[in-house]
Formats: structure tokens, sequence, C-alpha cells
């Protein structure tokens, strides 16, 4: 019967998971496009403690849960740094064929967006509320609510 894998204190690794010789941890996966990607920690678990001298970063196992969820979800870990009005500018890229009246209101969102600080955010920071408030933000510039809509 194979032996499992274990760290230095004596616990079971999951499939991925190794320990490095200076005591770092080590995820290795696989991402959406069929390259190796890794991923790094000094904490396997999230009760262990943060070795002396070392930044405190999620452990190990919690970076692995959230690489799960993003996979599950379609989400393109390297793209989660974008932000949203790169997001955007891709979006109507691939979209080009549309009226000149479609055009200019894309336009229109663009330059609200890059005045705004909501266009400068990455787009794994953004929530719904957020997407709220800029709306009140809109609406307090004076904007009516059928072009708040519309965007």
């Amino acid at each position: 019967m194979k032996e499992k894998r274990r760290d230095s204190k004596g616990r079971i690794l999951h499939t991925g998971e190794s320990q490095r010789t200076d005591g770092k941890y080590l995820y290795k996966y696989v991402d959406a496009f069929g390259n190796t990607k890794y991923v790094y920690a000094w904490r396997l678990t999230p009760t262990d403690p943060t070795p002396k001298g070392k930044r405190e970063k999620p452990s190990l196992r919690e970076l692995e849960q959230q690489i799960r969820r993003d996979i599950e979800d379609g989400i393109d870990s390297t793209g989660k740094k974008m932000t949203f009005c790169q997001l955007y500018a891709k979006q109507n890229a691939q979209r080009a064929n549309v009226k000149k009246s479609t055009q200019k209101q894309r336009e229109q969102l663009m330059r609200l967006l890059k005045e705004d600080k909501l266009g400068a955010r990455s787009i794994d920071t953004i929530k719904p509320s957020d997407a709220k408030e800029w709306a009140l933000r809109m609406k307090d510039k004076g904007f009516s609510y059928n072009t708040i809509n519309n965007h």
C-alpha cells in the first residue's frame, strides 16, 4: 500500500500539495489554459502560526479553496488583476459591429468609468453593492434613471 505524503509536522498532504526544504508549502495546479501554476504559502492551515519575520498571508488550504472556487465559476485567476475599465474595453472590442449611437453610448460610459474610482478597481474586488453606489453617484451628478439603467 502506498504511503501517504506528510509534511515536517506529520500532517497528511493533499493532492498537489508539497513542502519545500525551506519549510514553505507549495500547491501545484493546472489552469483553464492547460498551463501549470504554483501557489506558495508559509502556513498549511489557517490555524498554523506564521513563521517569525514572514508576512501574514492566507494559508495554502485557503488559497486552494479560492483557486478551486474560481475554476468552478469559470473565473480566470490571472485576469482578476484586470481593472473594470480594461474589462469593459475588452468586451467592447469583441462586439465592434454596432450602430454609431451605440458606439457613442459606449464611449460615454468608458469616459464616466475612467473619471470614477470604480473604473480603476480590479474586477476581483468589485461587489454588487459597489455597482449600486456607482449608480447613486451617477444620480447625484444629475444623470437620469434611464441613462443609468441603460449603462
